[in-house]
């Protein structure tokens, strides 16, 4: 599947999309989130392997429910167990859990990155004492900060690409059929082309975040089927799926 470039404004209407598939079976939205929020919470309780596990399984899930929106803009019934889709597609549960290796990899990553920062500044440490060299405390503390912002920008670097990776990548692998490596590159090569919309999208995003937070974070119980209904529209429009279902308007 080859992307498109979409027009800035459609960071917008990616939003308004996934609204308007969210407002045909909100109950059944808010439920889906919940059930998947119970599982989140259980996973985290296991110290490390329930974190790990969770990312493993976390494009499973979010796969899930694309998979349910999906079904509902072909005009069929939402339902809960659209969320472990991706389970009962033993094809496509393989390539999904390799979404979430690559993004535990990002992560370990991410960890290595700072220990070799920590190590670094321990050890400069260490040599200086040891060889009786004294360095000013403004000068050292100049560096610090200067190989701080180098390696917050490395971190930052790494979250973006990870996140590109499988912005579109789930969609991909569940509703394209693609393997996991393809539907990585095909998906940091769309954000890629795609920053103005992305940027638009973004922006909006943070405000509704904030207006999402504001009723004790009750909020995000909408916001988050939208953002996932939001995601299958922008899927849906760059990745130029011909036919589109008459149920829903995914063109305004």
């Amino acid at each position: 599947m080859t992307a498109i470039r979409a027009e800035a404004g459609r960071g917008w209407g990616w939003i308004v999309e996934g609204w308007q598939l969210f407002a045909k079976a909100p109950g059944l939205w808010v439920v889906m989130l919940l059930v998947y929020l119970a599982i989140s919470v259980v996973l985290s309780l296991i110290p490390l392997l329930g974190m790990i596990g969770h990312t493993l399984l976390n494009p499973v899930l979010a796969a899930g429910m694309l998979y349910g929106a999906a079904a509902q803009a072909r005009g069929e019934t939402l339902e809960v167990g659209h969320l472990f889709q991706g389970f009962r597609d033993q094809e496509r549960m393989g390539p999904l859990i390799l979404l979430g290796l690559f993004s535990v990899a990002g992560g370990v990553l991410m960890v290595l990155v700072i220990m070799i920062f920590v190590g670094g500044s321990v050890a400069t440490g260490v040599v200086l004492d040891s060889t009786g060299s004294e360095m000013p405390a403004e000068a050292m503390g100049g560096i610090l900060a200067g190989v701080g912002l180098i390696v917050a920008f490395i971190l930052l670097a790494i979250g973006f690409v990870v996140a590109m990776a499988l912005f579109y990548g789930v969609p991909l692998v569940m509703l394209g059929r693609q393997n996991a490596w393809p539907a990585i590159q095909a998906s940091i090569v769309a954000c890629w082309i795609n920053m103005l919309p992305f940027l638009v999208f973004g922006l909006i995003y943070v405000v509704l975040a904030i207006v999402a937070a504001i009723p004790f974070g009750l909020g995000f119980l909408i916001l988050g089927p939208v953002t996932v209904c939001a995601i299958y529209a922008s899927y849906r429009e760059v990745f130029e799926e011909t036919t589109r279902p008459a149920s829903i308007r995914l063109d305004k």
